[in-house]
């Protein structure tokens, strides 16, 4: 492993002593305000994304919170949080996923997070592999010529005139999984984590379909078959360590989270791919004012060059893995896996300014004005974003929205992004980090 990564992760871990360290506690008023014992949420999904398109379905949300006197009831986000989700969308994409939490399981200091789920997406995005994608504009080549566009908008006026190259940029999965992360508190703060998941990845391009009477030229995923390019078995193991002082998960005010994961996939897994990850991040929340906060991340991710290409775009942190970069989750106002490649990085900033607060019917509601601005860029080894950062060839997005936290565990979010390239829209869950 490259000794500047070791330099970049001790760091990193180096910040959680110099911090101030407290323990991870709501305030008082927000104790106060934390329901006691067994509630539901959810929603119908009736929401838009710029990748999927409209999107339709249902989110139910059963919690425990426990009782007040409680040993955790201050410190844990809930005593159990199970969800189950069916949604689907206009562009093909579907998500369904049955999902459990439990945080201090039985009164111990393990936690429990598992899921079973079901993704398909007839219209994957894949734009290449490399510190290239970031370094030039969007690209397609018809076999004769290369074009190049200034934007997304660009490139679909394009095949409004030439339908042989609709999908261009897609491609087709299907993905069923199967994960259990296993946490536990060392300390107050410290935790540890070890896991696995389980994944069988079928892929198809749209090469050969015909669209308004023309057959689709050669997909750039066709054209480029990258590792991967014929899905498989990607099965891999987890551990990791995080230091943890916010004072409440699903919707930080104050605090900071420093994590470091790794992740190995191995055929003794029964992984049909051998490859390993490195994923840093840090958080931190500034309480501006009572009703401010600002919210920052800096997250770094390192995959060897034998992963598959849909493996390849995600940040592994040890509460959730993110797809980057591009998204609502990483670079708002890009294509969802815009910018791929072995070694990534990402920061956002965030100003969170609650501005209402409504209890009807029992239930709280908390109404926040959100303003984000990102920045990423991708590099082909670990040791580049040090020692050849290409400061100019970073991404930038930004943009804001409307978050709702319901009974403060639930969280709501309406986001809309732009970048150079494009604008996205995502109505969702959670926040961004």
């Amino acid at each position: 492993m490259k000794k500047s990564f070791f330099t970049f992760l001790i760091v990193m871990l180096s910040l959680a002593v110099a911090m101030p360290s407290f323990a991870a506690k709501l305030s008082e008023e927000d104790v106060a305000k934390k329901k006691e014992g067994w509630y539901p949420t959810g929603l119908p999904l009736l929401n838009y994304d710029s990748d999927n398109g409209f999107g339709y379905g249902v989110r139910a949300y059963l919690y425990n919170n426990g009782s007040r006197d409680e040993e955790y009831f201050a410190y844990a986000p809930y005593k159990m949080q199970l969800y189950a989700q069916f949604y689907q969308t206009t562009n093909g994409y579907q998500y369904h996923e049955v999902n459990l939490d439990m945080p201090y399981i039985m009164g111990t200091k393990f936690r429990i997070i598992t899921s079973v789920a079901y993704d398909k997406k007839i219209n994957a995005n894949f734009f290449g592999i490399g510190a290239d994608t970031a370094k030039e504009k969007l690209s397609l080549n018809d076999g004769t010529t290369e074009h190049q566009f200034d934007t997304y908008q660009d490139y679909m006026d394009y095949f409004d005139n030439n339908p042989q190259f609709t999908k261009y940029y897609n491609y087709q999965y299907t993905k069923p999984s199967y994960f259990l992360n296993i946490y536990r508190d060392l300390t107050q703060n410290l935790k540890i984590l070890v896991g696995f998941e389980v994944k069988k990845v079928t892929i198809d391009t749209w090469d050969g379909e015909k669209f308004d009477g023309d057959l689709q030229g050669p997909t750039l995923l066709k054209q480029l078959q990258p590792a991967g390019y014929k899905g498989g078995w990607s099965n891999f193991a987890r551990v990791g360590v995080y230091y943890d002082t916010r004072d409440y998960e699903p919707d930080p005010k104050s605090g900071y989270f420093i994590d470091y994961a790794f992740e190995i996939a191995d055929n003794v897994l029964g992984s049909d791919y051998d490859f390993k990850r490195n994923t840093v991040q840090l958080q931190y929340y500034v309480p501006v004012l009572s009703s401010l906060t600002l919210a920052l991340r800096a997250g770094y991710t390192d995959t060897d060059n034998d992963a598959p290409f849909f493996e390849m775009g995600y940040f592994g942190f040890s509460l959730n893995r993110r797809t980057g970069n591009g998204s609502n989750r990483t670079i708002h106002g890009y294509k969802e896996q815009r910018f791929v490649a072995p070694t990534m990085t990402v920061a956002n900033t965030e100003l969170r300014w609650k501005f209402a607060e409504a209890n009807p019917w029992n239930q709280n509601f908390q109404f926040k004005l959100t303003a984000f601005y990102d920045v990423g860029n991708v590099y082909n080894k670990a040791a580049d974003p040090f020692s050849e950062p290409r400061w100019g060839d970073y991404k930038q997005g930004y943009g804001g929205g409307l978050v709702i936290a319901w009974n403060m565990a639930t969280i709501i979010h309406f986001y809309y992004g732009m970048s150079e390239e494009d604008t996205s829209i995502s109505v969702n869950f959670n926040h961004t980090f």
